[in-house]
């Protein structure tokens, strides 16, 4: 941008400041509702045109960075050089005596409606048209990896809960041989304890038996 936006340029001359609302490309300055009133009413700027300055901003900047004055001499630039395909002020046609000059409004009014620029135009819908179905495609993609994400993530919860039913089943099994084992275990000892018990009391009979042998034996002995 040639200037700031933000105020008006004439204003700002005359050390008042005002809110600029215009953009004048011819005169790349930003002027107030006033000033544009002035301009539409001098013969010199009458003919300029006026972009808002809200529209003027959102330009990409390559179009605001084009250059309305010649960068040598400070003039508007008037004509166009058509072998060295540049805009030159009337000081520059000094330069260019010998190159095909025309005027400047001839290039823009015929370049509208030029094959070139109809070419160009055609080619930047094809581009738009592109543009919009990446956009689309990618963000089909992107819904996309999000529904394999939940597949995946059904599919993982899916396999965590056959592995948890198979450790209780595993979990089940072995409690129960272990308690059918116990239970063997307990039931063998006490058939061992019962062999053992009989056992004993066999030889307390025994021993009683014999003690009272003995003693059957010694009674017969005194007599």
């Amino acid at each position: 941008m040639a200037t700031s936006t933000t105020f008006c340029g004439p204003c700002s001359v005359r050390h008042s400041t005002k809110q600029s609302k215009h953009w004048c490309s011819e005169c790349e300055e930003a002027i107030c509702d006033d000033c544009q009133e002035h301009h539409k009413v001098l013969k010199a700027t009458r003919s300029h045109e006026f972009i808002p300055i809200p529209k003027y901003k959102s330009l990409p900047s390559f179009i605001t960075d084009i250059q309305q004055s010649c960068t040598y001499h400070n003039e508007n630039y008037q004509q166009y050089c058509v072998a060295h395909a540049l805009p030159i002020c009337f000081k520059c046609i000094k330069e260019h005596q010998k190159c095909n000059v025309i005027p400047l409004d001839e290039v823009t009014n015929n370049a509208k409606t030029s094959g070139h620029f109809q070419e160009l135009e055609t080619r930047l819908m094809d581009l738009l048209q592109n543009i919009d179905r990446i956009k689309k495609d990618r963000k089909a993609y992107l819904e996309s990896i999000e529904e394999r994400k939940e597949i995946h993530l059904a599919k993982i919860n899916q396999i965590r809960n056959q592995i948890n039913k198979h450790l209780y089943k595993l979990e089940k099994d072995i409690i129960q041989d272990n308690e059918k084992k116990e239970c063997q275990c307990k039931e063998n000892i006490q058939k061992f304890l019962s062999s053992v018990k009989e056992k004993e009391n066999l030889i307390t009979e025994y021993q009683t038996n014999l003690q009272s042998t003995k003693q059957h034996a010694s009674d017969l002995q005194i007599f």
